[in-house]
Formats: structure tokens, C-alpha cells, sequence
């Protein structure tokens, strides 16, 4: 009998137990605590969430942190240093100048003064003494055809130079006017930066021309404004191209 007795007490000593472990803790505060056959039942599952926690809070922000800044970042042109921001400046008032000198020295019939009596432009043949002009063809039709080649191909060098330049100071100043930094301002400036050196290659390539067949041919002549204005222009319109290649990779890359 006493036997029966002390077995009893025993197995309500066994069910009062807390079978609490350093395995078993972090299952019973989660209140998973079913146990069977001395394991819990779904520990896996349990260890698969709190890994899951631990990848996303943890590893995944602090290698977000250690990830660099790349061209695709949305920054605007308000983060740009200062001698950035100047060098855009001054990209978009030489820009207009050196298009509008080129355009003003096309236009103009002051390349050339002809020994006192006229002045020739790249349109226009004006007499000095009456102030009267014609239209450069008629006079074009009594001259060699290798001057009469030269002056069309420097016409439509300073034409082409004159509108490339135009065109790209207007793009210029929408393009500056975008705030925003990304691969697609990275191409415009790009595309502006071609159109700049296009049109300046053009109004270079025409003083040149101009230039060359004067120390060859018209030595008794003498150059007049309007070929130091194309010259000028040109010469402007070329710096503008290499700030501009430069605004361009510092806006880019800079951070």
C-alpha cells in the first residue's frame, strides 16, 4: 500500500517538473511549449522566422550602408559643388555669345577690303563710295572658279556653324534647367556637348579656309571685322566645348 502510495506521489512530482533549458527557453517565451516525446514539434519553423528577422533588420541594412553612390542616385543639381555649378554657368553665357558672333560675322559683307573701293562678305559685295550692295553672285561669276569654290564652302561652313551653335544654346539652357541627375541628362549633355563641337568645328574650319586662301591669293587686300568676329566666335565656341566636356563628366561622376 505504501507502495501505491509513494509511486503517486512520484508521477505528480514528474508533471509538476518545468523541463525549462537553454534549447528549450527561447520555444517557451514564443509560446511554442508542446512538447512530445521530449522534443518540440515544429522548432524548424520557429528558427526559420527568427533567422528571417535577423537576415532582413540586420545584415541586409547595414550592406545597404556600405553600398557607394552611382550615377543612377537621385541627386539634383543643388548637391553640386560650387566650382560645378560655375563652370554650367559659364557654359551657358559663352554659348550664346560665340553663336551670335559667328551669326553676326556670316551675315555681314566685312570680310574683306578690297584695296579701298569695296568690302566683300560672304553675301553681300558693297561699294564704299555710292553705299550701294549686291548680291555676291554677279561678282562671284567674273572671278576664279577656285575663289568662287572657296567662298561657297566657307558660306556653308558659317551657316551650318552659326545654326549648330544656335541650336545648342538653346538645348543648353533646357538642359541646365533640369534639376535632376541621371543617365538620361548624362546623354543629352553628351548629345549637346556634339552639337557644340559640330558647330564650332564648322565656324573654325571656315576661318581657317578663309585664312589659308588669303596668304595665298589675296594679299593685296586686307581682312576686315567681320572675319576677326568669325574668328573670335570660333575660337570661343571651341573653349565652350571643352567646359562643356567638363561640366558634363564632373556632373556625372562628382559627388
Amino acid at each position: 500500500m505504501s507502495n501505491k502510495v509513494g509511486d503517486s506521489n512520484y508521477s505528480k512530482k514528474i508533471n509538476k517538473i518545468n523541463f525549462v533549458t537553454p534549447f528549450t527557453k527561447s520555444y517557451r517565451l514564443n509560446n511554442n511549449w508542446d512538447l512530445k516525446n521530449g522534443y518540440t514539434v515544429h522548432p524548424q519553423e520557429s528558427y526559420a522566422k527568427k533567422d528571417d528577422v535577423l537576415y532582413i533588420d540586420d545584415s541586409a541594412s547595414d550592406y545597404e550602408e556600405d553600398v557607394p553612390k552611382k550615377a543612377t542616385d537621385k541627386r539634383t543639381t543643388q548637391d553640386l559643388s560650387t566650382c560645378v555649378t560655375v563652370l554650367g554657368v559659364l557654359c551657358v553665357i559663352f554659348l550664346p555669345i560665340s553663336a551670335i558672333l559667328v551669326a553676326v560675322a556670316v551675315s555681314t559683307p566685312y570680310w574683306y577690303d578690297t584695296a579701298g573701293t569695296h568690302s566683300l562678305g560672304l553675301f553681300q559685295r558693297c561699294d564704299k563710295s555710292t553705299t550701294t550692295c549686291e548680291y555676291i553672285d554677279t561678282y562671284l561669276s567674273t572671278v576664279s572658279s577656285d575663289m568662287n569654290f572657296t567662298w561657297k564652302l566657307v558660306t556653308g561652313l558659317g551657316l551650318s556653324g552659326a545654326c549648330l551653335l544656335l541650336l545648342g544654346s538653346l538645348f543648353s539652357c533646357c538642359y541646365l534647367a533640369c534639376k535632376e541627375i541621371d543617365y538620361s541628362k548624362t546623354s543629352y549633355g553628351i548629345l549637346i556637348s556634339v552639337v557644340i563641337m559640330l558647330g564650332g568645328g564648322c565656324a573654325v574650319s571656315g576661318t581657317v579656309l578663309m585664312t589659308s586662301y588669303y596668304i595665298t591669293n589675296l594679299q593685296t587686300w586686307s581682312l576686315d571685322w567681320s572675319f576677326y568676329l568669325n574668328a573670335v566666335g570660333s575660337g570661343i565656341s571651341f573653349l565652350v566645348f571643352c567646359l562643356y566636356i567638363l561640366y558634363v563628366f564632373l556632373l556625372t561622376f562628382a559627388d
